[in-house]
């Protein structure tokens, strides 16, 4: 399959997915991720570390609130210091690990109406734990938040078919965003990010990455 893939198309687009890296081929594979994840469209980045740095440096801008997992993943934290070195100074609040309390709290501390984006790990990659989804999605809906979870270490792994922390939830579209990597469970390299098509869209031309 790969040889005749490369017959077909090449070996190389030679160019970035924005200008000329685009393949029908990569728009096939968004579209199927998509409907895996039970989303209205998905982004393709060359790596797991760079979908979580281009999408969040995208969605938060400057005054926005950040709530952050403090177990969180390096390329969480890094996607939120590209945010505040690109756009100005980003709110960056971090609550006790995979603790609605603590969040709450820390939800109740932004200023009514001010954009929060709540960011967490599904499962997180070093204590193996998974993030308690139920709680987490009811806050964010009582304080208007969006939710961000990086599924890089539960797809493939958790629900009954493998579909992450929704589906072991029983909890479809529980995420407004959702993330993985390809090189985990998927065993092979890249990484991507779906929701809602007009949130993909705008990530696709303002994600630096």
């Amino acid at each position: 399959a790969a040889i005749k893939a490369t017959k077909h198309w090449g070996t190389s687009c030679s160019g970035s997915r924005f200008l000329n890296g685009t393949l029908a081929l990569h728009e096939e594979l968004e579209h199927r991720l998509a409907k895996f994840v039970n989303k209205k469209a998905a982004l393709c980045f060359s790596t797991g570390y760079q979908t979580n740095v281009g999408a969040i440096s995208a969605l938060v801008g400057k005054g926005d609130h950040v709530v952050t997992d403090k177990l969180n993943h390096a390329s969480i934290v890094d996607g939120i210091f590209l945010a505040t070195g690109m756009r100005g100074r980003v709110y960056t609040h971090r609550y006790q690990h995979n603790n609605p309390e603590s969040l709450e709290k820390n939800l109740k501390e932004v200023p009514a109406g001010e954009p929060i984006l709540v960011v967490t790990d599904g499962v997180f990659s070093m204590e193996g734990d998974i993030v308690k989804l139920p709680k987490i999605r009811e806050l964010c809906t009582k304080y208007g938040a969006r939710l961000y979870v990086d599924e890089a270490h539960g797809l493939g792994v958790v629900g009954n078919t493998g579909r992450g922390c929704e589906e072991h939830y029983g909890m479809p579209g529980a995420a407004d965003v959702l993330m993985c990597t390809f090189s985990k469970s998927f065993g092979s390299l890249g990484g991507f990010v779906a929701g809602d098509e007009l949130v993909i869209d705008y990530i696709k031309h303002a994600a630096r990455p």
